[in-house]
Parts: structure tokens; sequence; C-alpha cells
């Protein structure tokens, strides 16, 4: 057996007493590389190292804010801020950390055109959620009550034929994000979406969302315009064509 793949097997065996060492050796081999490194520091966190998890979660998220890698910044960040708030001494707050994006304003669509405090307001708000593959994220015909941005992995979006089977639509990868419709609408999910490998999705609640609204309804005309933009390109707009040539 291959050592990463030897790695790989603790850490899904969640052995990450002995998987420590040898993801450490690694990162001090190839110390500018995230993924060991991302992957050293949730080791460090299961094996109960948390405030050394702590310092490489938030090495890790600097570097991909420094390379522009936004949702993987902010994800990695949020794994960071649920360790500290879970494993903070009671009688001491967990400290916090300064605003996610100190240096150029991100390249992303759902990012860009947000003032910084609307684009702080709403990262606050997300969470982080952790799919294996194979697990559904979303299905079609129910109630859309959150969006979702993927960090890391990938998804693969279907929907039902006439005659009930699934039709494969698309995948998204890092940086996508999907479910922004039926928040925005009130329209029931119109695919499903599931994880086809190991992924970590930003999820916004519309809960959330509209108590952000309340405060910087600047916040609705970014969206609202980024749905006309994406239009063409949306779920629904792939599944429409596909019915157009049924």
């Amino acid at each position: 057996m291959e050592e990463s793949e030897s790695i790989a097997t603790l850490l899904a065996h969640k052995e990450y007493g002995r998987a420590v060492p040898l993801l450490k050796r690694d990162l001090d081999k190839y110390p500018s590389n995230p993924r060991i490194r991302l992957q050293y520091a949730d080791a460090l966190a299961g094996a109960g190292s948390f405030d050394q998890a702590v310092e490489q979660y938030e090495s890790t998220a600097s570097y991909y804010e420094e390379n522009g890698l936004t949702v993987q910044a902010v994800a990695v960040r949020k794994k960071s801020e649920k360790l500290r708030a879970q494993h903070a001494e009671p009688a001491v707050e967990a400290p916090k950390s300064g605003p996610v994006f100190q240096q150029s304003i991100p390249k992303i669509s759902l990012f860009e055109n947000l003032q910084p405090v609307e684009r702080e307001a709403v990262i606050r708000e997300m969470e982080l959620e952790e799919f294996d593959e194979g697990d559904v994220i979303i299905t079609e015909g129910e109630p859309g009550t959150s969006m979702y941005i993927v960090a890391s992995g990938e998804v693969k979006v279907y929907t039902k034929a006439r005659g009930g089977e699934n039709i494969y639509l698309a995948k998204l990868g890092a940086g996508d994000f999907f479910g922004e419709v039926s928040v925005l609408t009130g329209k029931p999910r119109t695919a499903t979406i599931t994880a086809s490998q190991p992924a970590a999705l930003l999820r916004l609640d519309k809960t959330k969302l509209d108590g952000i609204l309340s405060s910087y309804p600047g916040i609705r005309r970014v969206l609202d315009q980024i749905y006309k933009k994406r239009a063409d390109h949306t779920v629904e707009a792939m599944i429409e064509s596909l019915r157009k040539r049924a």
C-alpha cells in the first residue's frame, strides 16, 4: 500500500494519533502544500491537539486568502472557529478572527459586488457542512431553505425524467454555488444534488439571509443581479432546455 493511501486510510478510520506524525513529516517536506496542512490540522483536531489544529487551520486559511481562493479560506476559518468554540474554557470567550478578507476583493460573483460590511455579514452567518461521497445535499421537490457554495470537492446535479429515471445535468466544483433560486423565489427544489466525492460546502439558511437583508437591503439587489446574470446557466435553465428537447 502506498503511503498516501495509508494516510488516507488512517484518516478514514479516524486513527488520528497514527496519522499525525506521518502528516507532520509530509508537511515538513512540502510546507507550502495546503492540502497536506489541512489534513494535518484535521488529524490534530481528531487527536485532541486543539490549539495546534487551530494554528494549522489559520495558516491554511491565510494561504488560501493570499492566493485568491476565497471560499476555501472561509471554509477553513469556519472549521477553526467551530473548534475554538467547542473547546474554549467555560469562563473564557474564544478569540475572534479578524475580517476574513483583508487584502483584495474576492473574485467570486457572490461576494465581489458586496460592500465589505455586507460581505462580512454574509460570511458570518454561513455554516460549514461536510458531505461524504454519495450523500444527498438537496432533493428535488423539497422546499428550498438554504443556498450553498462549494468550498472543496465536487457535487453532481440530477433531475427526474418523466419516466422517473435520474438524468445527469452537471457537476459543480469549488467556487460554484447553487440553491439561490429556491431561497430567493420560494419555489421548491428543481433538482437533486449529491456529493460525487467528499465535499465541504458553505451553507446560508434563508432565515439568516432574511435577517441580513433587513439590515443590508443592498445585498438583495446584488443577489437579484447575480440571478439574472446566471439565468441562462442555472439548474432551472438546464431543466427547461431539457424539457424542450424531449
